[in-house]
């Protein structure tokens, strides 16, 4: 009899504790209504990879979300308005979001129009100016490149010559081929800018991305070229 009370006892206990974890649990998760964008972006955590996009509360842009979203099935091409229990981790490892996210409520899922304009056509438009160069800043370069997208040719300054050639584009990846150019004399200033870069550009492959009014070129996951827009005119 003693021990069936004993039994009775603990099981109550072990049920007690078993609700006020559950509670503590509860009231430690931070509940954040998310708008998630039918589009994934670029991004890079411990490697190149895409994330979703979302706008909290007071988000004014959208805003690169890093983690998974547990019990949340996402589908590009829909927007989402979802409510999210976010929990602070602890150990947390040191490539690691400091939260867990799980999926409380789909509030909306909406289906948008596809948007047939693509970064390239945005490239496409623009007259680019080299404004960084394996680090370094060029202030007022005269480097500058455009690009034919009927033709697959790119041309524009290397300096104070011209260059030409052809290009491939797939995949995220920019591949120029056949490079050439005009040799007149330049100064000694843009004679090393010159040569520096056409040796960078010439017949190699990148990967590049179109951010901020930006185009970049990488190599790798270092950024290597930067040009600013500019008038096509």
């Amino acid at each position: 009899m003693k021990i069936d009370m004993i039994k009775s006892i603990a099981a109550k206990l072990v049920l007690t504790l078993t609700l006020i974890l559950g509670i503590n649990m509860v009231s430690n998760a931070d509940v954040i209504r998310l708008v998630v964008k039918e589009d994934l972006a670029s991004c890079t955590g411990v490697a190149p990879m895409t994330c979703m996009q979302v706008k909290y509360k007071n988000s004014k842009n959208w805003e690169l979300f890093y983690s998974p979203i547990s019990g949340f099935k996402y589908q590009p091409g829909y927007r989402y308005v979802i409510l999210v229990n976010r929990t602070k981790r602890t150990n947390v490892p040191a490539d690691a979001s400091a939260y867990e996210y799980k999926l409380k409520k789909v509030l909306r899922k909406v289906k948008m129009k596809q948007n047939t304009t693509t970064a390239w056509d945005f490239v496409l438009k623009h007259k680019w100016k080299l404004i960084q160069m394996n680090g370094v800043t060029q202030n007022d370069s005269p480097v500058y490149m455009t690009f034919d997208g009927e033709q697959k040719r790119v041309s524009g300054k290397s300096g104070c010559n011209s260059f030409f050639g052809g290009y491939d584009k797939s995949d995220g990846k920019l591949s120029f081929k056949q490079m050439a150019g005009t040799m007149m004399a330049c100064s000694p200033e843009l004679n090393k800018l010159e040569r520096e870069f056409l040796t960078l550009i010439g017949d190699k492959t990148f990967k590049y991305d179109v951010a901020e009014q930006t185009l970049n070129l990488y190599q790798g996951n270092k950024l290597v070229l930067m040009f600013g827009m500019a008038p096509l005119k």
